[in-house]
């Protein structure tokens, strides 16, 4: 007699065969019956079948740097803690958005895709039928259809052990030297991580006396905040810091290789974090499309969207804001910075609010932004704030006077629409907080200081880019004896030609307030100082510099003999490299591009042609021996030496973000 083979008994049956009413053997990602019935697109589970059983963690002990030992396996999180992302979407196809079970994920898709539509049939589908063969999403998930809360059950579903190299802390004190630098410096400029839940998940590191089981997102988000600690912080050598970080980033990138398919809020913050530690290093191609990973998974989950934004607490709703508001300004940096078209489109921008001017620790008491604390204190957020407008500014002026392609305007029409986005940049300017607009804080408060320090030196690099196409025009001009003849003489010059005169003066002007904050506030030792992060400081740096070699090449044509501040200004901008080039290569390849730029502009006196070709580098000899004194440049044509210049960009192509900004400028 044959044996009956016994009946496959299946936790959990997919919806068409339920709804069909046949046998289903649970198979993930799609049954057996819905693959030969051609359903695989269909074939989805009201509750996630877990086929492979509980993660395992790893458990075991580990030593630290410093030789201290702490182990892996059960750590309470807490509820306000930390939390590995939702599952990852069932049955969704990247290119038409269609997904299986609405309830199964957390990502939004608009009411063009294919999914919407596939959605509106199957409530349709589930209207007909008797409400016992109904499948209702569960509770949990159809209440979270636009929640991003922290505490989310599915995610220990995406908890994996941690390697060993990812959980290496170094000795205590320099760990939180290094957190204390990040806090300090960085994350009161770009507050894209809520403080509280990493600094708790931080001190569970040290205080465990069991095991530890922080999730991959959380120890990734630790060690980018070590890594980008390491610029700022003066218990580390200058020529030490570069190493160090890029230590702890290749453990973060460790953590981070598998959460990368499931969307969060806290990835997104991740990615972020990625994306302003990798505009330090040379990886460009990997800096753009990190952030463009994280403003794709901020869309996914819908933080982007005000109805979401306003949802839950007041700590939600302003890290929700914060974040897709640090994917607007990354985006506008990026874009900046690189020269290309911005991912995010414009209405986006203002598609949630603004973050509030509340401060971390006032979220309980306020509801609504303000410059000033409850406790009368100024608010820091404030900063982030306004610097998310003013880039939303410089947004506009790079799409029309940088990426736009040159149009066949009058020099009138675009000078208008300069002084239009000047105006833009005055009112903003005006609308500035007190204690922003003051470089001496209130009661000595150091991150105020910084605060309102890096918003000018902001300001002023936003100004020289607004007004250096007038710059490159107006040296053009100069050349045209007539044109010299209009602006001596006050009945013949028209309005045009005399704001051309003004607008390339305002920029030098701008050129050299930027070098000289530099200057004041810089601390050559040790390379720190109430000043932006010093891949943006280079950047802005060599920008102005170039805006200065131009007025010094101008003042030395015209046969100027007077000592110029461009010529000690110009010597404080290649200090200021020098100093920024112990922590880093790229200040070095600046210092290299201006002083072949320099060369080209400016030879030695004639006597010494011969013996100082073209190509020595005598600025590097001596900072002090400047050729421009001599009064002679180069015999060759205007339109041949500005060409000339802006071709020389090449030499920055190693260095992020220089090479575009020296992309010619659109000419009058």
């Amino acid at each position: 007699m044959a044996l009956r083979r016994k009946r496959l008994k299946v936790a959990v049956a997919c919806l068409p065969c339920r709804r069909k009413k046949v046998k289903c053997d649970g198979s993930t990602p799609v049954c057996s019956c819905c693959r030969e019935s051609g359903l695989a697109g269909e074939c989805s589970y009201a509750k996630r079948h877990n086929a492979d059983g509980p993660v395992r963690r790893r458990e075991g002990v580990f030593e630290s740097v410093d030789g201290s030992r702490f182990s892996t396996g059960d750590l309470s999180v807490g509820p306000n803690e930390f939390h590995d992302p939702p599952v990852e979407s069932q049955g969704a196809d990247a290119m038409n958005g269609v997904t299986g079970d609405p309830a199964e994920t957390r990502e939004v898709f608009g009411n063009s895709s294919a999914g919407a539509f596939m959605r509106q049939l199957q409530a349709a589908a589930d209207s007909r039928l008797d409400p016992s063969q109904s499948i209702t999403p569960q509770p949990e998930f159809r209440s979270r259809k636009h929640s991003f809360d922290w505490d989310d059950p599915r995610s220990g579903q995406a908890r994996s052990s941690l390697s060993r190299p990812s959980l290496l802390l170094p000795p205590r004190g320099l760990a939180d030297a290094l957190m204390r630098a990040y806090w300090d410096y960085n994350w009161a400029l770009y507050p894209v991580i809520n403080r509280n839940q990493v600094e708790l998940a931080y001190e569970s590191l040290w205080i465990s006396e069991s095991s530890t089981s922080l999730s991959e997102g959380s120890m990734s988000i630790i060690n980018t905040c070590l890594a980008i600690g390491c610029h700022y912080c003066n218990v580390l050598q200058p020529q030490e810091r570069r190493a160090a970080g890029d230590d702890f980033f290749s453990r973060a990138e460790r953590s981070s290789q598998r959460i990368a398919g499931f969307p969060s809020i806290e990835n997104v913050q991740c990615l972020l974090l990625f994306g302003i530690y990798l505009q330090s290093t040379s990886r460009v191609f990997q800096c753009w499309m990190v952030v463009g990973q994280g403003i794709r998974m901020a869309q996914s989950i819908g933080i982007h969207l005000q109805c979401a934004s306003d949802s839950g607490s007041v700590a939600q709703r302003e890290y929700r804001r914060r974040t897709w508001h640090g994917c607007v300004w990354l985006n506008c940096v990026l874009s900046a910075t690189f020269g290309r078209p911005g991912m995010i489109q414009k209405w986006l921008f203002h598609s949630t609010p603004l973050p509030s001017m509340i401060d971390d620790e006032f979220f309980d008491a306020q509801e609504q932004g303000s410059e000033i604390r409850p406790d009368g204190r100024p608010c820091t957020i404030a900063f982030t704030v306004k610097a998310i407008e003013l880039y939303q500014i410089l947004d506009d002026l790079l799409v029309y006077l940088y990426l736009t392609p040159p149009r066949n305007e009058q020099q009138e029409t675009r000078l208008t629409h300069i002084l239009e986005l000047d105006g833009r940049i005055q009112r903003w300017r005006s609308s500035l907080p007190q204690h922003l607009r003051n470089q001496s804080a209130p009661g000595g408060d150091a991150v105020l200081q910084r605060q309102a320090i890096v918003l000018r030196i902001r300001f002023l690099h936003v100004r020289v880019l607004l007004f250096r196409p007038t710059v490159v025009s107006y040296c053009l001009r100069r050349g045209d004896k007539s044109y010299a003849e209009k602006l001596q003489s006050s009945n013949n010059s028209s309005i045009s030609d005399v704001m051309l005169y003004e607008c390339a003066r305002m920029c030098f002007r701008s050129a050299h307030e930027l070098i000289d904050t530099f200057s004041r506030h810089l601390n050559s030792e040790d390379v720190t100082g109430p000043l932006p992060n010093w891949w943006y400081s280079v950047l802005y740096i060599y920008t102005a510099t170039t805006i200065v070699l131009m007025e010094r090449f101008l003042e030395t044509r015209d046969g100027s003999t007077k000592e110029s501040t461009s010529e000690q200004t110009w010597h404080n901008a290649l200090r200021i490299l020098e100093c920024y080039s112990l922590v880093a290569e790229q200040p070095k390849r600046c210092i290299a591009a201006l002083e072949i730029l320099y060369q080209k502009f400016f030879v030695g006196n004639a006597n010494n042609n011969s013996n100082h070709p073209l190509g020595e580098n005598k600025v590097a000899q001596n900072l002090d021996s400047d050729p421009i004194s001599t009064g002679q440049h180069l015999d060759i044509s205007e339109e041949d030496l500005f060409s000339s210049w802006l071709d020389d960009s090449i030499w920055m192509n190693p260095v992020p973000g220089i090479s575009n900004y020296m992309a010619g400028p659109p000419t009058f």
